[in-house]
């Protein structure tokens, strides 16, 4: 390959991924008009505890008692077990305490808990908690036990299999509330419908749907990316980072189909039975203590749904797969996963890894099998790219004689105009398109992207194992084998391609260099990102080597087309 292309694809390559972290941390994507209330300064207070190491303590009554009121005589926990996770409800507030992913492990091999509070944030903070105007509804809403029914009986302890519905009722004095869970057996979704009456009119709050998502191990490893809110407008799938603890509560309005907590993997989406026209969204700024003792900040994003008397959503809590979000009854929330602006591209080819792994059983073999089809796919264009560049060794000496011709002119001189005629003349003769060999790269850089979104994003490769040392194709190489290899291979690829005429000086030391500073830089991707661009670069080479085997030395390739 002629090293100008080569140092192309390596520029674009530091392009995208600079572009894409830059983008990230300083550029968020573009959100809504958003409104901060005056609630900015308020103090934050703790969360409240696990439900099975809180310590009872029967709040003070904040209504009058009355014949009708519910009584909680049940078990405080009601246990519901689906091929897919392990819920519990708490009948303190009513609300999904732990939603346990049966078929996924957190990064330390722990039961991988969608349901997180944080270290702080929320004082009520569980899925399913409820914010009034009114303190003191607030607090009961949250603090009291409710009674709890089942196929229209009380609750005796059993646990549960899915698909149920759970019904749990508060009423004391004025106030009665009523939520009503449906857990599904075929996907990740749980039904919540509830309605909120005070002296017969509809009490007017918010819903909470998270403050944050999986296991707290998940968010201090530096590959998952920052928790976000994702939102569907009508119009396209939107993210909208935490704002800062002095923003308040920020509004996001607009036509929300969905909307929810995002991580790198995983989501908590909220999907109402009809649009609705906003909802509300606040940072908590966090430090958290690694397994090595170092101590980082993160944010905490709650996310709150206005209700008006009554609610009625379907919460999905689980992983970002293809079938998974599509099956989900109400909606397709496969647009949560961010394959960037050549999903058309990157969908197909994560079809294609689907389909050989069902073969291989192995991610990092299906990764290795899919980039040699690719490269066989993209062979003819390469090949013409091959044959340009011969084409081009032929006339360049012919070029830079009209060059030397002229170089006495300036390049404001009009005499210049006269020399690129020269050229444009020259190659015409010859029959050599000076972009034969760039357009060629221009068909594959889509690829390209196309290909890194789908390894980084595809919660496939998530823990998935490759061979010896490398048990996790989406965390980077423990050993750092893949990476310098890697650079190795683009190393050797230089070696075996010779100078292009046009190369000067400051192009040649950057081709020389080039392959430490990406070796260097992809130490810190995922395995599967380096495997995918290890075996690329090799299977280049070979076709390249096959090519030229095939063309000769470049005698042959027909030097012009005389008139």
């Amino acid at each position: 390959m002629e090293k100008r292309t080569i140092l192309a694809i390596a520029l674009s390559l530091l392009v995208l991924f600079a572009f894409q972290y830059i983008n990230q941390k300083y550029f968020p994507p573009e959100e809504p008009t958003q409104i901060a209330d005056s609630t900015a300064n308020e103090p934050v207070t703790a969360p409240r505890e696990k439900a099975e190491t809180v310590v009872e303590k029967q709040p003070e009554p904040l209504f009058e008692a009355s014949e009708s009121d519910t009584k909680a005589d049940g078990p405080r926990e009601v246990l519901i077990e689906g091929e897919l996770y392990k819920a519990v409800l708490d009948s303190k507030g009513a609300v999904l305490s732990s939603w346990i992913l049966n078929q996924y492990k957190s990064s330390q091999g722990n039961d991988f808990e969608m349901i997180s509070v944080g270290d702080q944030g929320e004082e009520w903070s569980y899925p399913g908690s409820m914010m009034f105007e009114d303190p003191n509804t607030t607090e009961l809403a949250n603090e009291e036990v409710y009674e709890v029914t089942v196929d229209g009986r009380p609750y005796m302890g059993m646990p549960l299999s899915a698909p149920k519905d759970v019904v749990m009722t508060l009423r004391r004095g004025s106030i009665a509330i009523q939520k009503t869970y449906s857990f599904k057996e075929e996907n990740y979704t749980v039904g919540l419908s509830a309605s909120f009456v005070n002296e017969g009119q509809a009490l007017e709050g918010m819903f909470l749907l998270a403050q944050d998502i999986g296991p707290i191990e998940e968010h201090l490893e530096g590959r998952y990316a920052a928790l976000k809110a994702v939102y569907f407008d009508g119009d396209k799938v939107r993210r909208k980072s935490a704002p800062g603890e002095e923003d308040g509560n920020v509004e996001i309005s607009g036509n929300i189909r969905w909307a929810g907590l995002d991580m790198h993997y995983f989501s908590a989406i909220a999907i109402p039975e009809k649009l609705i026209p906003s909802f509300d969204i606040r940072g908590y700024e966090i430090k958290s203590e690694t397994m090595q003792g170092k101590e980082i900040e993160r944010s905490l994003l709650s996310l709150k749904i206005p209700v008006d008397g009554s609610l009625n959503y379907l919460m999905y809590l689980g992983p970002k797969t293809q079938a998974n979000l599509k099956a989900v009854p109400q909606f397709d929330l496969s647009g949560v996963i961010d394959y960037g602006m050549f999903k058309i591209i990157a969908l197909p080819l994560l079809s294609a890894l689907h389909w050989i792994y069902q073969y291989v059983d192995n991610y990092g073999l299906a990764i290795i099998l899919l980039t040699l089809f690719i490269s066989i796919l993209l062979f003819p264009l390469r090949l013409k790219q091959i044959l340009s560049m011969r084409k081009m060794q032929v006339v360049q000496p012919k070029v830079k004689a009209i060059q030397e011709k002229y170089k006495k002119y300036k390049k404001t001189d009009p005499k210049r105009a006269d020399m690129n005629r020269e050229v444009m003349a020259l190659y015409k003769e010859h029959n050599v398109n000076p972009m034969g060999g760039c357009l060629p790269l221009l068909v594959q850089f889509p690829l390209l992207i196309a290909f890194y979104r789908l390894i980084a994003n595809s919660i496939e490769l998530r823990q998935a194992p490759f061979i010896l040392w490398i048990q996790d194709l989406s965390a980077k190489d423990p050993s750092y084998i893949l990476p310098i290899v890697m650079g190795i291979t683009m190393f050797l690829s230089q070696k075996m391609t010779p100078m292009a005429p046009t190369t000067d000086n400051s192009q040649a030391k950057m081709m020389k260099y080039m392959p430490i500073g990406l070796t260097i830089l992809f130490l810190f991707y995922s395995s599967g990102l380096n495997l995918y661009f290890l075996c690329s670069n090799i299977f280049q080479v070979a076709f390249q080597k096959i090519a030229e085997r095939w063309m000769g030395d470049g005698r042959n390739v027909k030097k012009s087309k005389r008139k």
